[in-house]
């Protein structure tokens, strides 16, 4: 179960973080539109807090290597979207707006896309 995990996590990655680069004006528009609704949090949790609890109950590893990114973002994103879901307007206020958003949104892509490599590259060809 864990390896399936850390390999849905890994695909899901890399393809989100190669969207945020390519279409980082959309993704912007999106979440632009989504703070404008005044339920992101809702929202956003209703995608998230699912996930995220699902790694932490079936990937919940504490070694000193890769996998431990999945249980670390699998924590983040439950605490994170509980915190969406409880507490109203966090959500807007941490959703990025002016002339930098869509660079945030591109560099977040960055970021997400390296990990997913790495976790891709472990899950596949390290821990098989």
């Amino acid at each position: 179960m864990e390896l399936f995990i850390e390999r849905y996590f890994a695909i899901s990655l890399l393809i989100l973080g190669l969207s945020h680069i390519v279409l980082a004006r959309q993704w912007r528009d999106f979440f632009l539109l989504l703070r404008q609704t005044g339920v992101a949090g809702i929202i956003i949790a209703m995608f998230t807090f699912p996930l995220g609890l699902l790694i932490v109950l079936g990937h919940n590893v504490w070694v000193f290597d890769l996998p431990v990114i999945v249980s670390v973002c699998g924590w983040s994103m439950t605490l994170k979207s509980a915190t969406y879901a409880l507490v109203p307007g966090q959500a807007e206020r941490m959703i990025p707006t002016g002339a930098n958003a869509q660079r945030k949104c591109a560099a977040v892509g960055c970021v997400a896309l390296a990990i997913g490599a790495l976790l891709l590259y472990h899950s596949f060809f390290r821990a098989a």
